[in-house]
């Protein structure tokens, strides 16, 4: 019972790290193959469609226990902050340390760092953030749909070495070119495609349907922080504008009540009634 509790944790964290375990994988053509490099490519695309949204800094400025991925889909994870930040947890380079700056070098986004994310953005309201989120979640439709039409050009492909693909052009999107052939994908045999004609689009619907999901409820906390944060804002610059006003007015009026006693009294109710009187 153990030992079969042991293999569905590793089952599991190959799911839950498609980079980590594709890495792993051999370069053999087959149906594991090619779902295994359709895991990899997806995953990748989704790591950069959260930095987009997130952001991304420099590697000395990620906090402990980030995770980035190399240029070949190594993971690396921040562990402490003396020289040797970044370790490599796989079970081949297991113990290999890299620097911030190593790790900014062989960053699989290292052409576009640093990203600064949408949600980083200062002095603004959500509803301004809502076109270039849009924007963005359609961006990752149109890389899925290119990853899912390469997997497809792929198989019946013949060849140990990736062939030259024609442009792609998803319905809405702009053309993609210079794109190559998955080797993993360069099934001839009929009998051994089994679910992977449909395994990408079923993955990549999977994944549209978790990340739009997932953007509204961000979208949601995001909105209600701003608000919050322009309230605090807004009650801070009132409370600062009218500090003196306010003030002034109250101690003035403190000092005209001290001084009402001094003003002389024209009525006989004003008279003080002697003391023993009915």
């Amino acid at each position: 019972m153990r030992r079969l509790s042991i293999i569905g944790m590793l089952i599991l964290i190959a799911g839950l790290c498609p980079g980590i375990a594709s890495a792993a994988t051999t370069s053999r053509t087959g149906g594991d193959a090619c779902r295994a490099k359709v895991n990899f490519e997806i995953a990748r695309e989704l790591r950069l469609y959260r930095a987009m949204l997130f952001g991304k800094p420099y590697a000395r400025n990620a906090p402990i226990n980030d995770v980035r991925y190399d240029k070949d889909g190594m993971a690396w994870i921040k562990t402490k902050k003396d020289g040797t930040d970044w370790s490599n947890l796989d079970s081949v380079n297991g113990g290999l340390t890299w620097s911030d700056s190593t790790m900014d070098g062989n960053d699989e986004h290292k052409d576009f760092m640093p990203i600064r994310g949408i949600f980083e953005t200062k002095r603004t309201t959500t509803s301004e953030l809502i076109p270039y989120l849009l924007q963005t979640i359609r961006a990752l439709d149109c890389r899925l749909d290119v990853l899912c039409n390469i997997a497809r050009e792929s198989i019946q492909k013949e060849g140990d070495t990736p062939v030259t693909i024609d442009d792609i052009e998803p319905l809405g999107c702009k053309k993609f070119a210079n794109l190559t052939s998955y080797q993993e994908c360069h099934i001839t045999e009929t009998a051994d495609f089994g679910d992977t004609l449909t395994y990408c689009d079923d993955t990549a619907q999977q994944l549209k349907s978790r990340e739009v999901a997932l953007l509204k409820l961000v979208v949601e906390y995001d909105a209600g922080y701003r608000s919050l944060l322009q309230f605090a804002g807004n009650f801070d610059l009132f409370l600062r504008e009218m500090r003196w006003p306010l003030a002034g007015t109250v101690r003035q009026a403190a000092e005209i009540i001290g001084k009402l006693g001094r003003i002389p009294c024209f009525l006989s109710s004003c008279d003080i009634v002697p003391e023993g009187s009915p």
